[in-house]
């Protein structure tokens, strides 16, 4: 295959790679709490082997350097729920899992069969003592407070873990909508800056006219980078067909 391809089918794979990206985005787009990705691609060059003075020049390939995690804030939506939370500012609910502690953004909450505060999918809401929250049967004049703080009828119960971390881009998204973090990365578990926000949730910051518009043109990348492939199969096929003729 000749060089020409390569560097195209390089350009192939970035585009499709980042055409499931956007996706993704867009199947996440109503899902609260999700954090958009994006793809950050660059161009490596490598030297053609026989080339020699005037000839020698570098091949430019593209290759895929990272995933940007976009954490902007999402809207906030009014739900009146009482264990649906939203947190205003750079923070994330701690959650027990059994893979080890995970964060989030996500504050859709309900309380289980044992009355244990929990996320969706069953997993332990954690206070600031690493310790889950259980509310007595009958209680019914829940608050919590913008500090994260949550008391009832019978007194307080706890604080929920809010936490911070030093570079959001070193977290690792898992299933869920969850984050775990990764070593080095250091945590704080006290910000003045963050608010709870009782019964209301954060939405995706997925801008659905934006993605569908990106769709449309890695799409039309795609298809033109094809074009280009196959044209070039034509010139090198018409090519051999002309020299063997005259041959």
């Amino acid at each position: 295959m000749d060089n020409t391809k390569y560097i195209a089918l390089s350009r192939q794979m970035a585009l499709w790679r980042q055409m499931d990206m956007v996706s993704n985005n867009m199947a996440n787009m109503n899902t609260s709490g999700y954090k958009q990705d994006e793809a950050v691609f660059s161009s490596y060059l490598v030297k053609t082997e026989n080339g020699k003075g005037l000839a020698e020049v570098p091949l430019a390939f593209t290759q895929e350097f990272a995933t940007y995690k976009n954490f902007a804030e999402g809207m906030i939506a009014e739900t009146g729920n009482t264990f649906d939370l939203a947190i205003k500012g750079d923070a994330f609910f701690a959650v027990k899992t059994a893979e080890g502690e995970r964060y989030t953004r996500k504050g859709q909450f309900t309380l289980d069969a044992g009355g244990m505060l929990v996320t969706s999918t069953g997993d332990p809401v954690l206070s600031e003592n690493n310790e889950p929250f259980f509310f007595a049967p009958g209680e019914t004049e829940i608050s919590i407070a913008e500090n994260g703080e949550i008391t009832t009828e019978n007194g307080t119960i706890g604080r929920l873990k809010l936490v911070s971390f030093n570079d959001n881009q070193k977290l690792q998204k898992t299933a869920n909508t969850m984050f775990a973090n990764t070593n080095g990365n250091g945590m704080a578990f006290e910000n003045d800056n963050v608010r709870v926000l009782q019964g209301a949730v954060e939405k995706s910051n997925v801008n659905a006219i934006e993605e569908m518009t990106k769709l449309v043109n890695l799409q039309r990348s795609y298809e033109y980078v094809q074009q280009m492939i196959d044209e070039e199969h034509d010139r090198l096929t018409n090519t051999i067909t002309a020299f063997a003729t005259m041959a």
